[in-house]
Formats: C-alpha cells, sequence, structure tokens
C-alpha cells in the first residue's frame, strides 16, 4: 500500500562546490585530529578529558565524509540532470 512518490534528494541544498568545500573542511578536520590524537600517544602524561574528546572529534571527522560521499552517490542523477539542464539552456542561448 505505500506508493513511491518521486525521488527525493538526501541534501537538496549541496551543490557540486559546497560538497567540495565540506570534504576539504572535514578532510583537513581529521587531519588534525589525527596530529592532536599522534602527539597525545607519543606525550608521557596520562590522557585527560580534552584527549578522549579528541578521539570523539576523529570518529566524527570520518563519518562526516562518509555521509557527504553518501549524498554525492544518491544525488549523482539529479547532479546529471541539472547538467543536461544547463547544457540545453546554453546551446538555447547561443542558438539565438
Amino acid at each position: 500500500m505505500s506508493e513511491e512518490g518521486p525521488a527525493k534528494r538526501v541534501n537538496p541544498k549541496m551543490n557540486r562546490g559546497s560538497f567540495r568545500l565540506q570534504f576539504t573542511i572535514w578532510s583537513v578536520w581529521t587531519a588534525l585530529q589525527l596530529l592532536a590524537i599522534t602527539n597525545n600517544i607519543l606525550g608521557v602524561d596520562g590522557w585527560a578529558f580534552g584527549e578522549y574528546l579528541n578521539v570523539i572529534m576523529l570518529i566524527l571527522g570520518l563519518a562526516a565524509p562518509g555521509y557527504l560521499l553518501h549524498v554525492r552517490r544518491r544525488d549523482e542523477h539529479f547532479r546529471r540532470a541539472n547538467e543536461e539542464q544547463r547544457a540545453d539552456w546554453e546551446r538555447r542561448g547561443r542558438a539565438l
């Protein structure tokens, strides 16, 4: 009895530029967290709350790009449709 409507985008506000920006930011974030954890492991002091917070932030930094890649894969047909529409508009504009 479930009626499937038209497919919806996972994240409708994400375009190609915002994907690249967010992926770059999360990648840098993850690299910085790895550096902080490596510094804490090489240190001789015990771990305080901040070091455990770095581990939590590293997990978040690994999950966020995974979600971004999931959104990109699921919304690929919407992206192709937008590119086809833009190419059509470009072709029509040049024909005038």
